[in-house]
Formats: structure tokens, sequence, C-alpha cells
């Protein structure tokens, strides 16, 4: 891992518990991310519009995986 930060952590673990495509850590100024008092990441974990993704969100396996991801990050 190169980086320390939450996202990229995140980002790390997700890519290794699920081996599915990243498209990279990023920065915005989104009112949830912003207006908060504590470190804050806004995860898009998959697309409900592409079918493949959309059954690996609904799976008890992915659910686990992202889960375990983001736990393991933590």
């Amino acid at each position: 891992m190169q980086s320390t930060s939450l996202a990229n952590k995140i980002e790390y673990h997700l890519n290794q518990e699920s081996a599915r495509p990243t498209r990279g850590v990023k920065q915005a100024g989104f009112m949830v991310l912003r207006a908060t008092s504590m470190p804050s990441v806004l995860l898009e974990v998959g697309f409900l519009s592409n079918d493949e993704e959309e059954k690996y969100l609904g799976s008890h396996k992915g659910q686990v995986n992202i889960a375990t991801s983001i736990y393991r990050a933590v």
C-alpha cells in the first residue's frame, strides 16, 4: 500500500478481497463529505445498472466481501 489514507486502505482491501476492477480514489467537495466533524469516505462499490455488479452486490458473498474489506481497512 502506497498511501495511508482511509480511502486508499479501503480501496486496497476491496481489491484484495473481491479482485474487482477499481476506478481509483478521487477527492470531491460533496456536502456529505465536507460537512462532517470526523474523517469521512463515500464508497461506490458497484453499479446496480450493471447486471453482473447488481448480482454481486445482492449476493451474500459480495456483501460479506465488501463488509470485510471495509472492516480490515479500518
